[in-house]
């Protein structure tokens, strides 16, 4: 059974030290790598993502190689945690992260099917 912040066949959205993270780490421009070369391993933890959100060429090239890759993934069943530093927010319908004082909308990253899991320091998406 999977534990919490990992749930197979999902993007898990996880605020650092909340939740135990996989060994295999790597950097978001990793992890468009590996989305790009249909590499992506079983189980990873995504690192810099709350950097990578004041990038707006990086977070447009994470998006889309997320989203050319959803059907693959959905068929790989990987299970892919994003761990973050800062905070949820909601907003409306969706979510935001607060990190280093400002407001940062996941939708961009993650579409906007954004569910809270646990104690509001874990959120999924699907591919």
């Amino acid at each position: 059974m999977a534990g919490p912040g990992q749930i197979p066949g999902r993007y898990n959205i996880v605020v650092e030290g909340a939740y135990e993270t996989f060994e295999h780490q790597m950097p978001t421009e990793g992890f468009v790598q590996q989305l790009e070369t249909d590499d992506v391993p079983d189980k990873v933890s995504v690192v810099g993502l709350d950097v990578a959100l004041k990038n707006a060429d990086l977070i447009a090239n994470l998006s889309r190689s997320m989203d050319q890759r959803a059907t693959d993934l959905e068929y790989q069943n990987p299970t892919v945690q994003f761990v973050v530093e800062g905070s949820f927010h909601r907003n409306g319908k969706t979510y935001d992260l607060r990190y280093d004082g400002e407001l940062y909308p996941l939708q961009d990253v993650f579409g906007p099917q954004l569910d809270r899991k646990g104690n509001g320091d874990w959120l999924i998406a699907p591919f």
